[in-house]
């Protein structure tokens, strides 16, 4: 039996609320009569608005503590800076100790999903023997291939965290927490904790390659680039992109720097009309949507190197040629190396970037 969690704050509680109801809506099949939130500080009003969305499909939600786990990782491991934020995302890699006993299956998706279709096949995955199923990002799978990328156990693909299914009975069998631990004890600097961390620490034997229509991120691309760029390295079959395309699964609001969000206004996303369909039948109808991102403080505060990002992901969006945004990505990296080894800017965390061990 498969389980749906959500990990998060209250910052991201109406993000989370409408994909969960974009599930529920889509997947009649849906066999638990719960769902799962990781609780990292949830105001009991919004408690009350998820309970009500999981209420109408005879469905109610169970709030578990992931902070007792986390907290104590945290202590133990100090050095991650993202981890001075929240650490609900951060969850992921932890599910295991904070996630019940009884749950065998569990699909782990972020708060920035939406649901557009049935995910039946998901629901009865063969996962042959993996602990872990997810979408590979081809371009830093590309990476890994060619060996630009290093991941600690040697594998050949890189996956995104945002849509997870885990096999919990192979994670506790194969002991996946203590691959875990072990790559904490490395003392590597993650840029995302979340993501990277899953990807180093869980051998490739132990994963399964979903489909790439159950984590779409590059909807908010202009569509001649979309096809090549995914088509880049040959990770994802012809047939694989035409289908994300054309017959998306999960929307991921991620990328296009954070201009592919529909809940903010001048969002890129062709998915945006969808999404705001699920927004009307949420407690958070009459929500207003949220300023451009690009007007936002903490994009302003990038400076250069924010506006050359900016830049990138609108040449991505706005369009028609892969090769000039290839050309401006390569162009802004290069600057951004630049800088970083002149000292005008802090680089920028790596997988491979090694930490000081403390004295």
């Amino acid at each position: 039996m498969l389980y749906l969690c959500y990990s998060i704050n209250d910052f991201s509680v109406m993000e989370a609320g409408i994909s969960m109801l974009s599930f529920l809506e889509n997947n009649s099949g849906y066999e638990p009569d719960e769902v799962f939130f990781i609780d990292y500080g949830i105001h009991p009003v919004n408690k009350e608005r998820l309970n009500g969305i999981a209420g109408r499909y005879s469905k109610h939600v169970t709030f578990l503590s992931g902070k007792p786990v986390t907290n104590e990782v945290r202590r133990q491991f100090p050095y991650l800076r993202p981890w001075q934020f929240t650490m609900a995302p951060n969850a992921k890699p932890f599910i295991d100790k904070i996630v019940p006993e009884y749950v065998e299956r569990l699909l782990f998706l972020d708060a920035d999903t939406l649901v557009m279709r049935p995910t039946e096949e998901l629901l009865h995955l063969d996962m042959k023997e993996a602990a872990l199923a997810a979408v590979p990002q081809c371009w830093d799978t590309v990476n890994v291939r060619s060996g630009s990328l290093r991941l600690c156990h040697g594998g050949t693909m890189y996956f995104n965290s945002g849509v997870l299914i885990y096999d919990l009975d192979v994670w506790r069998k194969e002991d996946c927490h203590q691959m875990v631990m072990d790559t904490l004890q490395m003392k590597k600097q993650f840029y995302s904790p979340d993501q990277t961390l899953l990807n180093n620490a869980i051998p490739a034997r132990l994963q399964y390659q979903l489909p790439l229509k159950y984590n779409h991120l590059t909807h908010y691309m202009h569509p001649r680039q979309e096809p090549k760029y995914l088509s880049f390295g040959g990770v994802h079959t012809q047939e694989e992109i035409d289908e994300a395309i054309h017959h998306t699964a999960i929307a991921h609001f991620t990328g296009g720097d954070h201009n592919a969000r529909p809940w903010h206004e001048g969002c890129w996303s062709r998915h945006k009309a969808i999404y705001l369909h699920y927004k009307a039948l949420s407690p958070w109808k009459d929500t207003p949507l949220l300023p451009p991102c690009s007007k936002l403080k903490k994009y302003k505060r990038r400076g250069f190197f924010g506006k050359c990002d900016h830049l990138v992901f609108w040449m991505m969006a706005k369009q028609p040629s892969l090769g000039l945004t290839r050309a401006m990505m390569l162009t802004t990296y290069k600057l951004r190396r630049l800088a970083e080894r002149w000292g005008m800017i802090a680089p920028r965390m790596t997988e491979g970037k090694e930490v000081r061990s403390e004295k």
